[in-house]
């Protein structure tokens, strides 16, 4: 009996290192050599956006979602409504859980269709995330979430580009996959990342994300320096510029309308 037990169990261990070793390969198969270039956004005096290009190369067979995202954060909305035919400021709501920006574009353009029956990126996915508190009244939650995603698109902050990230197949290395993200003029300074999902048959192989950076140079770094870790002198510069120019643009206007 002792030796039947362990011959057993031996049978089970080797089924089991097996699996892992074929689960493992299957891992190592779908992992994918994701680059984002730059992997720094300086902004400066003269920025005027950027344009961000993700480059990956994925197994043979796989589609890809290219996803650029920023972390969740607060933002406060104003309730438009309308009274006697005119529109007046309402109460304030709350939104909760959104990404400061997220854009998203695919290979295959119903990975980005906005459906219930796949969660794990685009719209869909930050509707499952987001919440709306306040003067919310009897607004159903899709309505505003549509409202807010009209807003942000407007600002350049959010968009999905179906089908727009192209993808060729390469000589015995697999499939090359190319994209390119443009970031909106106005743009908060913090950290980002870049994801990248493949995906077969509807499911998920793997994921690999990369930081992206989003921070001052030059004069605004300056000014945001003065300003943050020297208060007074900015204060005693602020207002020193506010009076010369007060100044000149009187001294301007007394010549321009002086009487020849």
């Amino acid at each position: 009996m002792l030796c039947t037990g362990s011959a057993r169990s031996k049978v089970c261990v080797m089924c089991a290192g097996f699996l892992v070793v074929m689960l493992w390969s299957a891992v190592l198969a779908a992992r994918a050599e994701l680059t984002v270039t730059p992997h720094v956004v300086r902004i400066g005096t003269w920025y005027d956006g950027a344009k961000i290009h993700v480059r990956a190369v994925i197994p043979e067979g796989c589609q890809a979602v290219l996803e650029l995202r920023g972390a969740p954060a607060q933002t406060r909305l104003m309730r438009k409504e309308r009274h006697w035919g005119m529109w007046k400021n309402g109460e304030e709501i709350l939104e909760r859980g959104a990404p400061v920006l997220y854009l998203a574009m695919s290979t295959d353009p119903e990975l980005l269709t906005r459906s219930k029956k796949n969660s794990s990126w685009g719209y869909d996915a930050i509707s499952g995330r987001i919440s709306f508190t306040g003067g919310v009244g009897n607004i159903a939650h899709h309505q505003l979430f549509d409202e807010f995603l009209w807003l942000k698109e407007n600002r350049g902050r959010y968009g999905i580009f179906p089908g727009r990230a192209s993808i060729q197949v390469l000589p015995g290395k697999g499939q090359l996959v190319e994209g390119a993200f443009i970031l909106p003029t106005h743009l908060a300074c913090g950290n980002y990342h870049v994801a990248l999902s493949v995906v077969k048959d509807g499911r998920v192989l793997s994921k690999e994300m990369r930081p992206l950076k989003v921070k001052l140079a030059g004069f605004p770094a300056a000014v945001f320096e003065l300003a943050h870790r020297h208060a007074l002198a900015y204060g005693i510069l602020a207002a020193s510029i506010a009076i010369l120019s007060g100044f000149l643009v009187g001294l301007l206007f007394h010549f321009i309308g002086k009487p020849e």
